[in-house]
């Protein structure tokens, strides 16, 4: 072994081309290979996903292969992204991400042996198709889904007692088992939001806000709770873009226009403190100049006012406006000389007095 051996580098593996491994995935699958477009697919998967599409491929390689645990596994992943439209599954009658993930969950379902879920994914597929009025589905089908339509309302309303009650954890489970039976239901998305709003469970709310613009991009109140969420994680700027787009669609919206101005105070009063800030960021800290005593002996430090740390103007956070809790004083050379000359007035008047005790004795 060469006494340099150590300094050998292993030679680096070329970057993943993830189009490349697409296509030699898709042309496996052309050939039914499934085995091997899987481990194409588990390879794209096992990359920063930024599309269900890997996923949805997966589960249908799964599928063949009869792994059926793995196809609910992906499908529910690829129901966690937005829908989008879909094209080339027409004859499964599916138009989008989510109803052909629905029908894959479907028929893994089936094979398992769980006919019941296998039903729910078959139906919640036929009411997204049903619903963008892209394909007619039979009559059972649609009384069912209307009958489902009809349990989801009734969840709701549930939900609406509790959470005029300020039962929020319990008008929450309400909501959610009506987003069982409708999941595309934007008025239980809301309250869903709202509920996990009064609750601070701040990650979870913004999820079904964003649901709420999705489903219905020209209703405000998906953007006014997004915005309020935002606000509420003190991330003022994004809350005030999006109370902005708000705003544009829906200018006199009482509500709106009151929570806007709120995050842009508060966006104005944090970009002040910075701006105060900066100056003695840059400068570095202050060395103090020395300064020539006036004739009565004290430092012109004693024309200063008195400073504080922090201004004693209110501040804002997740709590809400107050002021301060802390002021320091800064105390000047000044201050000092003149309350020893006051305690040198006051020791010399006690010693006159004294002395007068002293003579009359």
């Amino acid at each position: 072994m060469s006494m340099f051996s150590f300094m050998k580098k292993e030679p680096e593996l070329p970057p993943i081309d993830p189009t490349l491994v697409l296509a030699e995935a898709q042309a496996c699958l052309k050939e039914k290979d499934f085995d091997s477009a899987l481990e194409k697919f588990d390879l794209l998967c096992s990359l920063s996903v930024q599309s269900p599409l890997p996923l949805l491929s997966r589960a249908t390689c799964r599928l063949q292969l009869k792994k059926y645990e793995g196809v609910l596994e992906d499908c529910e992943k690829v129901l966690m992204f937005l829908n989008a439209d879909i094209e080339g599954h027409e004859e499964e009658t599916c138009t989008t991400v989510h109803s052909l993930a629905l029908m894959r969950m479907a028929k893994a379902y089936k094979e398992l042996g769980n006919l019941d879920s296998a039903k729910s994914s078959l139906m919640r597929k036929n009411a997204i198709e049903h619903k963008l009025g892209r394909n007619r589905v039979d009559d059972v089908a649609e009384d069912s889904v209307e009958k489902e339509r009809e349990t989801a309302e009734e969840w709701k309303e549930k939900g609406n007692v509790e959470y005029k009650k300020e039962n929020w954890t319990l008008a929450l489970e309400y909501y959610k088992n009506g987003l069982g039976y409708d999941m595309y239901n934007s008025k239980l998305h809301s309250n869903t939001c709202m509920a996990l709003i009064k609750l601070r469970r701040w990650s979870q709310a913004l999820k079904h806000a964003e649901q709420c613009i999705a489903l219905e991009p020209n209703w405000v109140k998906g953007y006014y709770m997004k915005g309020l969420i935002l606000s509420g994680e003190s991330k003022i700027e994004q809350a005030q873009v999006v109370l902005r787009q708000a705003a544009k669609i829906e200018p006199g919206n009482t509500q709106i226009k009151a929570l806007l101005d709120e995050v842009e105070s508060r966006v104005e009063y944090v970009e002040s403190r910075l701006r105060r800030r900066k100056p003695a960021k840059d400068k570095g800290p202050e060395q103090p100049e020395p300064q020539a005593a006036d004739d009565s002996g004290n430092d012109n430090d004693n024309d200063r006012a008195v400073e504080d740390v922090d201004s004693d103007e209110e501040y804002c956070d997740d709590d809400g406006c107050r002021t301060p809790k802390k002021i320091t004083l800064k105390v000047t050379r000044a201050d000092v000389i003149n309350t020893a000359m006051d305690l040198a007035a006051a020791a010399v008047g006690v010693a006159v007095v004294w002395w007068f005790v002293t003579q009359r004795d």
